[in-house]
C-alpha cells in the first residue's frame, strides 16, 4: 500500500500534500507545528479513530486521501465528519458507517478478510511517538486502537479460536458478576456484626413471609381452577359428540331410544361433581386474592407511617434490604474458584494452539533476533523465542526498548507481506527519540535502506536522515493555511 496525496481543508484554509512512493521526510524546524497531526490525518482518512491533536478538531476539517493498493488498485477516500467514509475504486463509489463498517473498508484496502489481522495491522506499520516507542507484542497503539500479538499470529496462521474466545469472554463476564456478589455478602457480614444498630423491620419480615405464602397459595389454586375449567370443557365436548352421533338404545325389553344429554349414565353426575369443586376452589381463591389486598395495604400503609416519622436514608433503606438477602459468601467463592480455573484453562488452550507449531511464530522470532542482533540488543543465545511474548518490559528502558520496539515493527511487517503479499507502509513519528544516540538512529536507517528499500517509508521528524532521494514535506508555522 503506498499513500500518494492528501488534501486537507479546514474552513476556508486548505492544502495539499503529495508523497513519494519511497521515503518521505515530514519536516518542521521546530516541533508543534502539525508533524503529528498530518500523520493522524492520514490515519483517519483511513477510517481509524483517531484522537485529536491540540490545535486541529480532525471532525472539522475534509479530508481527501488517495491509495495505491495491491488488491484493490487506486482508492480514493474522503472523510468529512467522524460517522462516515466515502471510498471510490474500481469507478464504484461506496460510503462506509463508522466504525460498525470499518472492517468491511479494510478489507478492501488491504486486501483481506481476516478480522484477527485487520484489527492489528495498523500497529504493524505505525509507530506512533507517544505510545509506538514502548509497545512491542500488546498494548495502545494511539488513542483507543489496541495491538495484540497473539491475536495477530492467529489471523497471519489462519488459527480459529473464536469458539474458545467467546467461552472466555463469557466466563470472564460471570466472574465479573460472583466477584460483584462476593463484595455485597462481604457487605452482609459486617451488616450483620453491626446488627445492633440496624432497626430491624420485623413486621416488614412477617408480612413479606405471611404474603409469600399467600402468592404461593394463590399460584395453586389458580392452576387446579385452569384444570378444572379444561376437563369440564373436555367433558361437555365428549357429550355432545356422542348425541351428535344419535345413537339408539335396545332395552332387555326390546324397545328402543335414542341416546341424549339426560340418559347418560354418570356423565351430569361428573360434570355437577366438578362444577361442585370449581365453586369451592373459586371462592378459597377469591378469599386468597382477598387476603392478599389487604397486607399489601396494611404493608402500604406502614411504611407511610414510618416516612411520616421517620426519613430513611438511601444508605439505610439499601442496608435493610441486603441485611435480608439470603447470600451464601462460602458458595460464592467456590464458584468463583471454579470459574477462574476454567478461565486459566481455555486461555492456555487459546495460548497452545496460538504457539505451538506455528510457522508464523517461528518466523517472527528469528526476525526480531535478527533485527535486535543488528540493533546491539542481543543474539540468539541472549535472546529466547519465547521473548516474542514477553510481558516484562520494566527490564527495558530508553534506547533498548526503542530499539526493541523498532526490530518488532519490522518482523510484522515481514509477517503480514509474507502472508498477504502487500508491502505495508512503514511510519514513523519521532524516531530519534531523547536517549537515542546518533548511532543508533543509523543503524535503524541502515536497515529501512536495505531491507526495505521496496516499501514506502514516512518520518515525522525535526531532524534530516542520511537516504539518498527524500521527499521533504515542510511545515513552517501551521499545516494547513501557512506553508
Amino acid at each position: 500500500m503506498i499513500f500518494k496525496s492528501i488534501h486537507l481543508k479546514e474552513g476556508f484554509f486548505e492544502r495539499t500534500i503529495k508523497f513519494s512512493e519511497r521515503v518521505n521526510l515530514i519536516h518542521s524546524e521546530k516541533n508543534s507545528c502539525g508533524k503529528t497531526t498530518l500523520l493522524r490525518f492520514m490515519l483517519y482518512a483511513l477510517g481509524y479513530n483517531i484522537p485529536n491533536t491540540r490545535k486541529i478538531k480532525f471532525d472539522r476539517c475534509e479530508v481527501e486521501l488517495e491509495i495505491e493498493c495491491e488488491m484493490a488498485g487506486t482508492v480514493l477516500l474522503r472523510r468529512y465528519s467522524d460517522i462516515a467514509i466515502e471510498a471510490t475504486f474500481e469507478d464504484r463509489k461506496s460510503t462506509f458507517v463508522l466504525p460498525e463498517q470499518k472492517a468491511d473498508l479494510h478489507k478492501i484496502i488491504f486486501g483481506t478478510e481476516n478480522i484477527d489481522i485487520l484489527e492489528n495491522i495498523l500497529g504493524a506499520f505505525y509507530v506512533d511517538q507517544e505510545k509506538g516507542w514502548t509497545l512491542l507484542n500488546r498494548g495502545v497503539v494511539i488513542g483507543s486502537i489496541h495491538f495484540n500479538i497473539e491475536e495477530l499470529i492467529r489471523g497471519l496462521a489462519g488459527c480459529d479460536c473464536s469458539d474458545l474466545i467467546r467461552k472466555e469472554s463469557q466466563l470472564s463476564r460471570e466472574l465479573t458478576k460472583y466477584k460483584q456478589m462476593f463484595s455485597v455478602a462481604q457487605y452482609k457480614e459486617t451488616l450483620d456484626e453491626e446488627s445492633g444498630t440496624l432497626v430491624a423491620d420485623s413486621y416488614e419480615e412477617e408480612a413479606d413471609v405471611a404474603i409469600n405464602q399467600l402468592l404461593l397459595r394463590k399460584k395453586q389454586l389458580k392452576a387446579e381452577l385452569r384444570r378444572i375449567d379444561n376437563t369440564l370443557s373436555d367433558n361437555r365436548r365428549f357429550k355432545k359428540f356422542v348425541v351428535d352421533m344419535k345413537l339408539l338404545i335396545e332395552a332387555p325389553d326390546g324397545s328402543v331410544f335414542p341416546v341424549t344429554e339426560n340418559n347418560i349414565v354418570g356423565m351430569n353426575d361428573a360434570i355437577d361433581l366438578l362444577v361442585a369443586k370449581r365453586k369451592i376452589v373459586s371462592t378459597e381463591f377469591a378469599k386468597i386474592s382477598s387476603q392478599l389486598d389487604r397486607l399489601e395495604k396494611e404493608k402500604d400503609k406502614e411504611y407511610e407511617q414510618l416516612e411520616f416519622y421517620k426519613s430513611a436514608s438511601q444508605l439505610e433503606i439499601f442496608d435493610k434490604r441486603i441485611a435480608r438477602m439470603p447470600i451464601n459468601p462460602l458458595a460464592i467463592k467456590q464458584e468463583i474458584g471454579k470459574l477462574e480455573k476454567e478461565i486459566k484453562s481455555v486461555r492456555t488452550e487459546i495460548t497452545n494452539i496460538t504457539k505451538n507449531n506455528n510457522k508464523v511464530v517461528s518466523a517472527l522470532s528469528q526476525d526480531v533476533i535478527k533485527y535486535a542482533e543488528e540493533l546491539g540488543l542481543g543474539n540468539q543465545e541472549t535472546i529466547p523465542a519465547s521473548y516474542l511474548f514477553t510481558s516484562n518490559l520494566k527490564e527495558l528502558s530508553g534506547a533498548v526498548l526503542h530499539k526493541t520496539a523498532f526490530a518488532f515493527r519490522l518482523a510484522y511487517i515481514i509477517a503480514i507481506e509474507n502472508a498477504l503479499k502487500i508491502k505495508l507502509p512503514i511510519i514513523l513519528d519521532s524516531p530519534s527519540g531523547k536517549e537515542v544516540d546518533h548511532a543508533n538512529i543509523k543503524l535503524m536507517m541502515d536497515i529501512l535502506k536495505r531491507d526495505f528499500a521496496d516499501h514506502q517509508i514516512i518520518i515525522a521528524s525535526i531532524f534530516e536522515y542520511d537516504f539518498e532521494r527524500v521527499n521533504c514535506i515542510e511545515i513552517r508555522e501551521r499545516l494547513i493555511g501557512i506553508t
